[in-house]
């Protein structure tokens, strides 16, 4: 279910450097779009802000654009919305660490972890010089933040980050169920005179599917996710990312419209690009394990099941004749394209996977 580890390689300086200015671009950016605010306008500053006067509603947690209100307690619904503030940020600088992993198993840069690190470079290009300079809409007057509010930096990561989860997830998601009559024997050899939760074993709730779902990112490691893999990341995420929207309307950092329009737009955003990936995906799923432009390697691949169906759909093409001689030479191709890529998917498997097997005496129901 995971890339087989190889030799390490060290990471090139033009990746931490990037990795970087990623991570601060949209501190960095939102300073261009400056709008004042009661406590700071002054007419005879450059953009009409007085950068020295002082907030007299907190302080300001730099490079984040959070609000930290006076009197905020440790243990307060505001400390609460303070650390969901900068979770978008957490995650970014989390998904630079899940590469960078990944580039010493793969040595390479992964195409799943390079698709979304370019997602969010897109999101937060298109936010910070494009909306933002656009609606120059300032923000709540008891925010402590210079930079403009409309529509939410924050709101649109953070939806944006699920909703591309979620979507990549449930095309993910095969149901494990026996569904021969092998299968079925090893069920019950496995759950015999065991406490099951839903049908699965406790171990088998806590450590298979457990490391089917763990990463860093907002996108699987996993080919294929069962019903408890996608409960659990589901969950995970959404408990990381969905309370961001409101944490920004409890700090007074954003006014409900700016919160609405930028979830919104992270929603619009992720469902492009989901459908920009998936046409990807389909085009080079032949790839998979292969280095790509000398420094890239497919990681990134479909689930097991779509594999087969293109499998079963290219068989059925040979089988009934249905393709004209002199297309020939390309359906040879693709069978041997698809016999690569069904041949990464038998690399995959190991022991812990259950009900999974390629019986070659099987015969078509």
């Amino acid at each position: 279910r995971r890339l087989r580890p190889s030799l390490p390689l060290p990471m090139p300086s033009s990746m931490r450097l990037g990795m970087l200015a990623l991570l601060w671009a949209p501190g960095a950016v939102g300073v261009t779009t400056l709008c004042p605010l009661p406590w700071n306008a002054n007419a005879s500053m450059p953009h009409g802000i007085d950068t020295s006067a002082v907030c007299p509603y907190g302080r300001q947690l730099h490079g984040f654009d959070v609000t930290i209100p006076n009197h905020t307690s440790l243990f307060s619904v505001e400390s609460l919305c303070v650390f969901w503030g900068v979770m978008p940020f957490l995650v970014i600088a989390f998904s630079f660490v899940d590469a960078a992993i990944s580039g010493v198993e793969l040595r390479g840069i992964g195409t799943r972890e390079l698709s979304f690190l370019i997602f969010v470079g897109l999101m937060v290009a298109s936010n910070e010089l494009i909306f933002k300079r656009l609606a120059m809409e300032p923000r709540p007057e008891q925010s402590c933040n210079l930079s403009c509010g409309f529509p939410s930096g924050h709101s649109v990561m953070s939806c944006g980050f699920f909703m591309l989860m979620f979507l990549d997830a449930v095309f993910r998601t095969m149901p494990r169920v026996p569904q021969n009559l092998q299968d079925a024997r090893d069920h019950e050899r496995a759950t015999y005179c065991r406490s099951t939760y839903f049908g699965w074993t406790l171990r088998e709730i806590i450590v298979s599917d457990f490391r089917a779902w763990l990463t860093f990112m907002p996108l699987s490691r996993a080919h294929t996710l069962n019903q408890t893999d996608f409960c659990c990341f589901a969950l995970a995420w959404g408990v990381v990312l969905l309370p961001v929207p409101f944490s920004r309307i409890v700090l007074n950092d954003h006014t409900p419209k700016q919160v609405l329009v930028g979830s919104a737009l992270g929603l619009i955003e992720a469902f492009a690009y989901f459908g920009l990936i998936r046409s990807v995906q389909q085009r080079c799923n032949h790839l998979l394990g292969k280095r790509v432009f000398g420094i890239l390697v497919h990681d990134f691949p479909l689930p097991v099941y779509e594999a087969l169906s293109k499998c079963y759909r290219l068989l059925a093409r040979v089988q009934d004749g249905a393709t004209p001689k002199a297309n020939l030479p390309n359906l040879r191709r693709e069978l041997v394209l698809m016999h690569t890529e069904l041949g990464w998917y038998v690399q995959q498997l190991v022991p812990t996977c259950q009900w999974a097997s390629f019986d070659e005496d099987d015969e078509d129901p």
